[in-house]
């Protein structure tokens, strides 16, 4: 690798570093204080930078929000492709994937909870309507981040798949239609969360990503090796 390259690869670390302190301090000072209360300046201060450091990575506190949703997405393909790359069937990949997600929810449920009870999160969901024709159009910078969030959920959803894939490519699982049917294993993780919710917030069981991976296995295991198998 050329200097130059080094410096540049250099470079890149310390400037995610940076984005990943400031986020993370970001969290902290809203779960004590809420989003809307939280100030710029209090971030600044929980991540011991200077405000002028910070605003080279935030902006402005209005694209926090969509700062804080795009790092949850970056973090989740990371860990998603670190899965995908170990060793084991597409079977044990997915079943670690479901628990990585079970267990990255729990550890960000306090924050997503102080986030939705917000009225921030509510005008931002309003942008996202807006950004379906349902109502005022949204501004230049919010069509960016939007089309940026997508782009990262769509980057999770395609890692994903290819653990789908695998498990097609031998035979493991029955042909199918890959993002199609991540789209259900992400319904069924949604239901799972929905469900503990309305049971006072049950812990997650120690099964639950075995128990949840069988479920899904059943839809889009191959019978036919099953039958060669017995």
């Amino acid at each position: 690798m050329k200097p130059s390259d080094l410096r540049s690869e250099r470079e890149r670390l310390r400037r995610a570093g940076y984005r990943e302190t400031i986020l993370h301090a970001a969290e902290r000072v809203i779960l004590r204080k809420g989003y809307s209360a939280t100030t710029m300046d209090d971030v600044a201060r929980e991540a011991q930078f200077s405000k002028a450091t910070l605003y080279k990575y935030l902006p402005s506190k209005g694209v926090l929000l969509f700062e804080i949703m795009g790092h949850y997405f970056d973090e989740v393909r990371s860990r998603m492709a670190e899965i995908l790359a170990g060793p084991g069937s597409a079977g044990e990949k997915l079943r670690l994937a479901i628990r990585m997600i079970l267990q990255y929810n729990e550890d960000k449920k306090n924050i997503t909870r102080v986030l939705w009870m917000d009225n921030a999160m509510l005008k931002l969901m309003r942008v996202f309507a807006a950004s379906s024709g349902k109502a005022v159009a949204p501004s230049a910078t919010d069509r960016k981040m939007i089309g940026l969030l997508r782009k990262k959920r769509r980057a999770v959803m395609e890692t994903g798949a290819k653990i789908l894939e695998e498990g097609v490519a031998s035979g493991e699982f029955r042909r199918m239609d890959t993002l199609a049917a991540l789209s259900f294993v992400e319904a069924v993780l949604q239901g799972y969360a929905h469900n503990r919710f309305w049971q006072g917030d049950a812990p997650i069981t120690p099964d639950a990503a075995d128990v949840l991976t069988r479920f899904i296995l059943e839809g889009i295991g191959n019978p036919e090796r099953h039958v060669k198998e017995n």
